[in-house]
């Protein structure tokens, strides 16, 4: 069929808009950012310095520790590294804490570092008396008004005691398992979290990291590492 002259008629001024929700005529679609950007950067990272990444830890194995006196009870975990540095074996994973109200406020995820060492052999458990959350401020701020031991009273060291809960087996063992310069480290650079040690055991929560990334897990390592030299010199 014949086409009236004129036909197709000239676009508008400035041509034609593009189609709704659609890109401009030209311009290729936009596209997301990589969702697996972050494991990869973290697999190669882990390369470089010969730590191995697993996806599939053993939850028995880290259940096999508990017992402990205020290190958060596992509902699963998640990620693991694990490096070797001399005598010394560290495993550090992403924990999940089973507690419902934690998990509703966005506050059960922690990452908790484990050494296996011969070197350690003393009992003390540290929990900082700050941070950790608003369901962890709470928590212990209704166990003050129950009342609880006097800073000094377990170690002898009030200045400790009045930034840590502490319990040990005794005031000899506590205060082997934490040399002076352990105390100082602790108070000079405001460390908040949990620490406890054993017989060739150790594992430390640190409050203020949680995420299992390359930025994290490098600070976890440096900082389970000055605490782990700290307890073992000597």
């Amino acid at each position: 069929m014949a086409q009236p002259p004129g036909y197709p008629p000239p676009p508008p001024a400035g041509g034609y808009p593009p189609p709704p929700g659609g890109a401009p005529t030209g311009q290729a679609p936009a596209t997301g950012a990589d969702p697996y950007a972050a494991q990869r950067a973290l697999e190669e990272w882990a390369s470089t310095r010969g730590y191995t990444l697993n996806t599939n830890p053993d939850f028995a194995w880290y259940q096999g520790w508990f017992p402990f006196q205020y290190a958060f009870r596992l509902a699963r975990v998640g990620r693991e590294l694990r490096a070797q540095f001399g005598e010394a074996a560290l495993f550090v994973v992403e924990a999940f804490e089973a507690d419902d109200v934690k998990r509703v406020a966005g506050e059960d995820r922690h990452i908790y570092a484990f050494v296996t060492s011969p070197k350690l052999t003393s009992r003390v458990s540290l929990r900082a008396k700050s941070g950790g959350g608003l369901v962890n401020e709470v928590s212990r701020g209704l166990g003050s008004l129950l009342g609880g031991s006097s800073a000094g009273s377990m170690l002898g060291d009030p200045t400790l005691e009045q930034r840590f809960d502490v319990a040990t087996p005794s005031r000899d063992e506590g205060n082997r398992a934490l040399p002076m310069p352990l105390r100082q480290f602790l108070l000079q650079t405001s460390w908040r979290g949990i620490l406890e040690t054993r017989p060739s055991g150790m594992l430390m929560i640190p409050y203020d990291r949680r995420n299992f990334d390359v930025a994290t897990l490098d600070q976890v390592i440096n900082n389970v590492g000055q605490i782990y030299q700290l307890a073992t010199a000597g």
